[in-house]
């Protein structure tokens, strides 16, 4: 059986003494640094781990604004090629009228021309068969 004297009470009072001075002098500092390596890898991750998440985010927001870009810059291209359109129209339509206005004057022209050359035709033509007429019957016809 056990019995309890002294010498039991002073190791448990030495057991303690030494837990105490143990536990201060090694256990701690040993416990500390653990905690400190278990912080410095998770801190790691969640940092990497919010990294990753800001770089998706700032990804995301880039192509967002290169779309924008885009699109915007292709509404302007479409306006440009649109006014270019209206500006050929209204040019073509402009030289149409023109070169109708230029047509129609250049007839008149000819025709005008044309009745000239007509009438100075018929005269001359008048007066060869008026000569030939004298000289076939050798007088004036008149």
């Amino acid at each position: 059986m056990i019995t309890i004297d002294i010498s039991v009470v002073w190791q448990i009072v030495l057991f303690l003494g030494l837990w105490l001075i143990v536990s201060k002098v090694l256990f701690r500092p040993y416990v500390a640094l653990l905690d400190e390596r278990e912080q410095k890898t998770t801190g790691a991750d969640d940092s990497a781990y919010h990294l990753e998440h800001e770089a998706e985010r700032l990804r995301a927001q880039y192509e967002e604004a290169i779309a924008n870009a885009a699109a915007t810059g292709n509404a302007t291209k479409e306006a440009i090629v649109q006014q270019a359109r209206q500006r050929r129209e209204e040019l073509l339509g402009s030289a149409r009228e023109e070169a109708a206005g230029i047509l129609e004057r250049v007839r008149q022209e000819v025709q005008s021309q044309l009745s000239q050359e007509r009438e100075l035709t018929i005269r001359e033509a008048d007066a060869v068969a008026h000569d030939m007429v004298s000289k076939i019957l050798g007088r004036r016809v008149g």
